[in-house]
C-alpha cells in the first residue's frame, strides 16, 4: 500500500465492538467510513460482559465522546468454595461493562444512532470523516477494481454485498478493507482458509440475573469482586454488570454468571438443538430456546456438584439460559493481504478463549493500531508485526488458562510452557526496541473499597 499515500475510503466489514472501535478510530482521525453488518440496527442483548484491559482505557480516552459513566469497578478476584470460606487471591482494579452499553455507546459515536441507551448523539468534530453504517449486510466477495486507471496498488477496492432482506446485490468501493467480522470471518476464510474455527471441548451455559432478584447475602457476598468457583472439570465465574438501558443503580444491576463444563462430542451435538424448531445451531443456542429437559438436567447437575449456596442460588434463577460451544483459532501467519488493502483485526484475526477477558481488548489495540498506520504514523510490516505478535502472546495465555481450569494443571502444562516461551519473545524484542511489552498484565495491589 506504499503507493497508496493517503486512502481516504475504508470499508469494515462487521459491524459489533471490533468493527465499531476500528469505524470510530478512523472516523476521528479523518476517514470516509463505512460499516457492513450482517445483523439489523437493534441488536439481541448478548448478556454478556466486556472487561476493560490497558488498551480499552487508552481507545476511550482517545475517542469517547459521551461522558457518562457506564461501568462498574471491580475490585478483586476471590475464590467461592463450598463451605463459603472465602479468598480473595488477586487484589486488583478494573472496570466492567454490559455488551449492549459498549455496543450502543460505541454506535452513537460512530453514526450517531439514538437508542434507549444513548437517545443524543455526542457532538461530532469538523476533522470527522464521513460515516455511513449498512445492516443486514452480507459480504459476498471482494476484488480490484480493473476499470481504473493505475497500477494494482493504485486500483481501490471492490466489495460485493448482498442484502438479507431484498436479496439486492450492489457494489461498494473502498481503498482499505477491515475485517473485523468476528471468529467466523468471511473476509478471513477467502484468504486464510486453512484457518477456521474450531470447538475445544467444553461449552459456557450463561444467563444474567437481577440484582433485585437476589438474596442479601448473595449479594453481600460478591459485590465488587470477580468470583470464582472451581471444581473438577468445571468452572463457574460471576460478577455485576449494568442493567437494562445500561442502568447502574443498586437493585437495577445485572449478575453475569458463565458456568463452563466439559462436553463430548456427542453432548455436544445433543446440546445444541433448538427447542423451538429443532434444527441445531451450530455454536451457540439462543437465550430462551434451551430445551427445557436439558436446562433441567443442568440443574440438578449444579445441586449434585454441589455448587456453593450463592451460586446455586444465581443458576437457578437464571429465567432465559443461553449455551456456547467454546471456539478458538490458530494464530495466522499473515494479517495484511492484497498488498496491505486488506486487514483482518479482532476475532477475525484470531479469537480467544474467553477466560482472559481479553477479546476486547485485543479489538482496542488492533483499532489503535490501524489508525496509526492508516495515518502513516508505523509501516504496514510494524503493524502486521505487532498485532501478530500481540495474538500469540494473548492466544497461548488464553489456552493456558483454559486448559487449566478445565482438566488440570499437569494437562495445561504443555500450553503454559508456549505461553511463558512467547512471553520471553515479546520481552526480548521489546527491550531490543526500546518500547514497552505488549503482553497485557494486570498489577496487583492492595485496594481500598473505593478502588484506589
Amino acid at each position: 500500500m506504499e503507493n497508496l499515500k493517503r486512502p481516504r475510503k475504508v470499508a469494515v466489514v462487521g459491524g459489533s465492538l471490533s468493527g465499531l472501535m476500528c469505524a470510530v478510530s478512523l472516523k476521528h482521525a479523518g476517514f470516509d467510513v463505512t460499516v457492513i453488518e450482517r445483523e439489523g440496527n437493534l441488536r439481541e442483548s448478548h448478556m454478556a460482559g466486556v472487561g476493560f484491559g490497558l488498551d480499552m482505557v487508552s481507545f476511550l480516552h482517545r475517542h469517547d465522546r459521551i461522558f457518562s459513566p457506564f461501568t462498574l469497578r471491580i475490585l478483586h478476584m476471590q475464590s467461592v468454595p463450598i463451605d463459603l470460606d472465602v479468598k480473595v487471591f488477586v487484589n486488583w482494579r478494573r472496570d466492567i461493562t454490559s455488551w449492549d452499553a459498549y455496543y450502543f455507546r460505541l454506535r452513537s459515536m460512530f453514526d450517531g444512532f439514538a437508542s434507549s441507551y444513548y437517545p443524543s448523539s455526542p457532538v461530532a468534530s469538523e476533522t470527522d470523516g464521513a460515516a455511513l453504517f449498512l445492516p443486514r449486510k452480507e459480504v459476498v466477495d471482494i476484488w480490484r477494481n480493473n476499470n481504473c486507471e493505475g497500477d494494482g496498488d493504485a486500483r481501490p477496492l471492490i466489495v460485493e454485498v448482498r442484502d438479507r432482506d431484498t436479496r439486492e446485490v450492489a457494489k461498494i468501493q473502498a481503498d482499505v478493507v477491515i475485517g473485523a467480522d468476528g471468529p467466523s470471518s468471511v473476509i478471513r476464510s477467502k484468504y486464510l482458509p486453512d484457518y477456521g474455527r474450531r470447538t475445544v471441548g467444553y461449552v459456557t451455559w450463561r444467563g444474567v440475573i437481577p440484582e433485585r432478584d437476589v438474596s442479601e447475602a448473595t449479594r453481600e457476598l460478591l459485590k465488587r469482586s470477580s468470583n470464582v468457583h472451581m471444581a473438577p472439570c468445571q468452572h463457574c465465574i460471576t460478577y455485576l454488570i449494568p442493567g437494562e438501558n445500561g442502568s447502574l443503580e443498586p437493585g437495577e444491576r445485572h449478575f453475569n454468571f458463565a458456568w463452563y463444563t466439559n462436553e463430548t462430542p456427542e453432548s455436544l451435538s445433543e446440546l445444541l438443538v433448538d427447542a423451538v424448531d429443532g434444527h441445531r445451531h451450530r455454536y451457540t443456542v439462543p437465550a430462551g430456546r434451551i430445551r427445557e429437559s436439558i436446562w433441567k438436567a443442568k440443574i440438578e447437575d449444579a445441586r449434585s456438584a454441589p455448587f456453593p449456596e450463592p451460586f446455586l442460588e444465581l443458576v437457578t434463577k437464571i429465567k432465559k439460559p443461553f449455551v456456547q460451544a467454546i471456539t478458538e483459532t490458530d494464530v495466522p501467519p499473515r494479517a495484511a493481504f492484497e498488498d496491505g488493502r486488506v486487514l483482518l483485526v479482532g476475532d477475525a484475526l484470531c479469537q480467544y478463549r474467553p477466560h482472559t477477558a481479553l477479546s476486547a481488548t485485543q479489538a482496542a489495540f488492533d483499532s489503535l493500531l490501524v489508525a496509526e498506520h492508516l495515518r502513516g504514523a508505523i509501516s504496514l510490516a510494524e503493524w502486521e508485526e505487532k498485532v501478530l505478535r500481540f495474538a500469540r502472546l494473548h492466544s497461548s495465555q488464553s489456552r493456558y488458562w483454559g486448559r487449566f481450569y478445565q482438566e488440570g494443571a499437569m494437562a495445561a502444562l504443555v500450553s503454559a510452557c508456549r505461553y511463558w516461551w512467547y512471553c520471553w519473545v515479546d520481552r526480548m524484542k521489546s527491550w531490543w526496541r526500546g518500547e514497552a511489552p505488549l503482553l497485557r498484565t494486570t498489577k496487583f495491589r492492595r485496594l481500598d473499597e473505593d478502588g484506589n
